[in-house]
């Protein structure tokens, strides 16, 4: 007897798992009191037999005429073999050189395989209503379990890393912001208003300085989209406000929220958190080889803090052209992004949560350990693939 899976079941559940997945999964070690990979370990598998079901059933969408999916496998293997290079050819310290398998997993197994996947779903089938609706109720709860708990131990719930953490928080601040905005008739305001106010306050508990940022660009984003002058006005008027909150908050704060800190020392004097030294090691290492790059990492395993440096660096200007030729449909088809009256409206805020994470990689984290960026890359590069080739089955 012949099973039948709901498709569109599957496409909302991997979408869910690649967009708040591991969220779920780095808030339940701390209070457990358990090692992390007994729950990331999990998190992962599901990813794989998720992207390997789909990939299979939607078998007939790969196509050499996809030339972000040749994009994306190309500029992957020519990774890999840049990395293998890398560790063969230059020196690293010994706590870097015992991570090489892991990273060429993370590759093929976090990174490749998904971003595979998503580029194989017609996207007419998913309905972003609901995934955006249950991101929003994740999120908001997760945080609110997360300040419970932090009442109680003085602590959070989240095993990861402290701009990871206030990526969070902003995640819940852009989906709030983008419900209030278009589709505020679905929901109850002051819920929104709370979860809006929620992250927000989570992003600045972080005390990092990127998420504050991706919340004004993807803000400033959904306050162009639309289209009114009042509240292009009002998005002005609170960005000044809080700009001058950030140098009264250095005159007489006493240094009492850090990431307020942190953007006065980025506003007032050019600090770039020590990334300096790494920007110009990154420039030496691809002036010397421009074609395809050095070493994908200097040796004691820190990256540039910058994709744009990171992949000149690593691959050189094949590599950053090969990267970034997957995007080709988003730019052939941006009215899906920009015009809020032509096609999906939740395909918006999947923009606008790409934008958070385009600013991110402007800052922090290496190219194969931010799956985020790149599993929303390849979500709006899907919506694009699939409307201008108008799949229907």
């Amino acid at each position: 007897m012949k099973i039948a899976i709901d498709k569109n079941f599957i496409y909302k559940l991997f979408l869910l798992s690649v967009m708040v997945g591991n969220t779920i999964a780095i808030s339940f070690a701390k209070p457990l009191e358990m090692n992390p990979r007994s729950f990331s370990i999990p998190y992962r598998i599901v990813i794989i037999v998720l992207s390997v079901f789909i990939i299979y059933r939607e078998r007939r969408n790969i196509s050499f005429k996809n030339i972000s999916l040749i994009s994306l496998v190309g500029f992957w293997i020519f990774y890999i073999i840049k990395l293998i290079y890398s560790f063969n050819n230059y020196s690293f310290k010994q706590d870097v050189i015992i991570l090489e398998n892991e990273d060429i997993f993370r590759i093929l197994f976090m990174n490749l395989l998904p971003g595979a996947a998503l580029l194989c779903i017609n996207y007419n089938k998913v309905d972003f209503k609901s995934i955006t609706k249950y991101c929003l109720f994740i999120l908001c709860g997760l945080l609110v379990v997360n300040y419970i708990y932090g009442y109680i131990n003085l602590d959070h719930i989240f095993s990861t890393y402290y701009i990871m953490y206030g990526h969070i928080g902003a995640s819940l601040f852009i989906i709030s912001l983008f419900l209030l905005l278009f589709c505020k008739k679905d929901y109850k305001s002051y819920f929104l208003f709370f979860c809006l106010f929620l992250g927000l306050f989570n992003v600045i508990q972080s005390m990092a300085r990127s998420p504050l940022i991706a919340i004004a660009v993807s803000s400033f984003y959904m306050v162009l989209l639309r289209g009114n002058k009042k509240y292009l006005l009002y998005a002005i008027t609170l960005l000044l406000l809080f700009v001058g909150l950030i140098f009264l908050h250095e005159q007489y704060g006493d240094s009492l929220i850090t990431s307020l800190n942190r953007m006065y020392n980025w506003l007032a004097k050019g600090d770039t958190s020590s990334r300096e030294p790494l920007y110009r090691g990154a420039l030496e290492i691809f002036n010397s080889n421009p074609f395809v790059g050095g070493r994908i990492l200097f040796e004691d395993g820190v990256h540039p803090h910058n994709i744009f440096l990171e992949l000149l660096m690593a691959t050189g200007i094949l590599g950053l052209i090969i990267y970034f030729i997957k995007f080709l449909p988003v730019f052939q088809n941006a009215s899906i992004f920009f015009n809020i009256n032509k096609s999906n409206i939740y395909y918006k805020v999947i923009f606008a949560l790409f934008l958070q994470y385009f600013t991110l990689v402007q800052t922090s984290c290496n190219l194969f350990n931010i799956p985020e960026f790149l599993y929303f890359s390849s979500i709006i590069i899907g919506i694009s693939y699939t409307a201008k080739t108008k799949r229907i089955e």
